[in-house]
């Protein structure tokens, strides 16, 4: 499980630094995702992704770190999680999960 919640934490930080500060929602997720994807996905697997629930198969890491220049190996990584000036702001929260 915890695997999961570094999974969920490593990918909000990585869509906030791709779409800057703004919050993207499962279905926006999924259309961004499937634009660059072989193989698509759901919203509801976007829904998962973002709120911990799953974990993508190896072949969507392939693209989606590709897609987010990020390192496949920091998406597992509990040393990897970004640290924020801003003590109000929890990675591992329970927000909404429809949007993050």
């Amino acid at each position: 499980m915890f695997r999961r919640q570094i999974f969920r934490a490593v990918l909000r930080h990585a869509l906030e630094v791709r779409f800057g500060s703004k919050r993207i929602t499962a279905s926006q997720l999924a259309n961004a995702y499937n634009l660059i994807a072989d193989k698509h996905i759901t919203t509801e697997t976007a829904r998962k992704w973002i709120s911990g629930q799953g974990i993508p198969r190896y072949e969507r890491i392939f693209e989606l770190v590709h897609w987010l220049n990020i390192n496949p190996h920091d998406l597992f990584q509990s040393n990897y999680l970004p640290s924020y000036s801003d003590p109000n702001h929890q990675l591992l929260d329970n927000k909404s999960d429809s949007e993050f």
